[in-house]
């Protein structure tokens, strides 16, 4: 019933292989050695960064980001898209670090990946913002692009090897979406940041722009139909950061703020606590409600 430490130490046994020396131990009792499962590098030869990562069920890994690479790892799966200049990208790692697939998303211009969740059979909903006129478009709410930069929200089938809806998100101001979470149904919950006077609002307890920069949060069905769209914030600027959602459909968003006006309401501080303040709301499952 006791634990007895057993000396221990690195060794290499080439450029990319590493094991465990150990003192001589009770090879009838079990060794634990804590604390790494694996790790690994995840790029090519140029910049990659990895922003998002979500885990299923089974223990399987999903990152996202965006890379410069033109070279990035190959993988097993099919790949949605082809590489060009800095592109959104999604992989999925086994238990044991496997790379089971990776995927390009992207078009002509610069994409990022900000968010990523996964839902109960292994669809992948990735998020962030492109620069690109021709960003891969399926089944979308809007087709389109507002103008700029703007936000985009894309649903992966488990194999990773197509779309099953890509969107923009935005109006004509910058826009961008930065985290993202589903519900127990699918739906999905897209929270981030906008500049655009038209950004596409439907259903939302506040349907304008509050002042230079606004948080916003979206909902979509698990097939891509946009259920509500709301502005969130005040004079100045304001922006989410990430999004949560409980079994009621409750979003809670929370980010940043520079507005003394913000939408505030049964708050524990009424008041901007000076310059930039961080803020937390619950938004009803309508999305017509800060509750």
């Amino acid at each position: 019933g006791m634990r007895r430490k057993i000396a221990g130490r690195y060794s290499s046994l080439g450029p990319d292989e590493f094991t465990f020396d150990v003192a001589d131990y009770d090879r009838s009792r079990a060794l634990v050695i804590d604390p790494m499962i694996y790790g690994t590098y995840l790029g090519g030869s140029a910049q990659d960064t990895a922003t998002s990562i979500a885990v299923d069920a089974a223990g399987n890994v999903y990152v996202t980001g965006w890379t410069e690479s033109l070279d990035f790892p190959e993988a097993a799966g099919p790949r949605l898209g082809k590489p060009s200049g800095v592109d959104v990208y999604v992989a999925k790692l086994s238990p044991a670090g496997k790379l089971l697939y990776i995927t390009y998303l992207g078009g002509s211009g610069d994409d990022r990946g900000y968010g990523i969740a996964v839902d109960g059979p292994g669809s992948v909903v990735v998020a962030g913002w492109t620069y690109s006129t021709n960003f891969p478009i399926l089944n979308a709410s809007q087709p389109k692009p507002g103008g700029g930069q703007d936000g985009f929200v894309a649903k992966l089938n488990p194999a990773g090897s197509a779309l099953v809806f890509s969107t923009y998100l935005g109006g004509s101001g910058a826009d961008s979406v930065n985290g993202v979470a589903l519900d127990q149904q699918g739906n999905i919950y897209a929270a981030g940041q906008t500049a655009s006077a038209n950004f596409p609002t439907l259903n939302g307890f506040q349907t304008k722009l509050g002042g230079g920069q606004d948080a916003f949060l979206a909902k979509f069905s698990s097939t891509g139909a946009k259920l509500y769209g709301t502005y969130f914030g005040g004079i100045n600027n304001d922006g989410a950061t990430a999004v949560a959602v409980d079994a009621s459909g409750n979003a809670y968003i929370t980010g940043s703020t520079y507005s003394s006006n913000f939408p505030v309401v049964n708050a524990f501080q009424l008041r901007l606590g000076g310059g930039q303040d961080a803020f937390a709301a619950k938004i009803g499952p309508a999305g017509d409600t800060l509750v």
